[in-house]
């Protein structure tokens, strides 16, 4: 970005005013606009006068920066809020990398995991009404597999979004798929994964390593 032009002390010289401004454009190579142009020529000499230009420059991004403010609004476009319903070992392991992604990560669990969930900086809900409320993107079913079903049948799916994505984490692929498809609204989307990596194999983080799923 430029800034205003600063002129100084006057230097007279025997050039056209179109030879002078073809030097500034040539040795600056910018735009006309971004030029004052020589002063009047003086109508009682064959001379005319110009001043030299100095610029200055503004490196920090200002309020009329688009680039850096659309830039800025990708990324947040790229966050999503992210509920994961079952917050024991695997559960927490899930939040630690989310939150670092830079994702609004909401937990609900029947158990008091409270303390934990204010550990690794994400809200908890034991609610599962006002868990649905605040309307998350995805929702992760981190439940056991003994428990899923019960799990599914107490949340309240007419509070969420209809195009809700639903992903499951769990190893047993067939009957909790056909599971979901039967309990789950039409409008919303099914993911099941398995991670092949847990809180100790992935302990550094899960890049690189194996996932399955399937989209249904």
């Amino acid at each position: 970005m430029l800034s205003i032009a600063i002129f100084y002390p006057s230097i007279s010289f025997n050039h056209s005013l179109d030879y002078i401004v073809r030097r500034i454009l040539n040795c600056q190579s910018l735009p006309p606009s971004t030029f004052s142009l020589p002063s009047k020529l003086n109508s009682y000499s064959s001379s005319s006068t110009y001043r030299h230009l100095y610029m200055r420059t503004i490196n920090a991004a200002q309020l009329f920066d688009y680039e850096s403010k659309l830039a800025n609004e990708f990324i947040v476009s790229q966050r999503l809020k992210i509920a994961i319903v079952g917050f024991g070992n695997f559960g927490q392991f899930l939040a630690t990398t989310l939150v670092r992604q830079g994702h609004t990560v909401l937990v609900h669990s029947r158990s008091d995991h409270f303390a934990a969930a204010k550990k690794l900086g994400v809200s908890f809900f034991q609610n599962p009404d006002d868990l649905c409320e605040e309307h998350p993107e995805v929702i992760l079913l981190c439940s056991s597999i003994i428990s899923m079903e019960r799990v599914l049948l107490t949340l309240p799916l007419q509070r969420l979004k209809r195009n809700t994505l639903f992903v499951d984490v769990l190893s047993v692929k067939e009957f909790f798929k056909k599971l979901l498809l039967e309990l789950l609204p039409s409008d919303f989307d099914v993911l099941c994964t398995h991670p092949m990596f847990g809180p100790e194999s992935a302990s550094d983080g899960w890049t690189g390593l194996p996932f399955v799923f399937e989209r249904v």
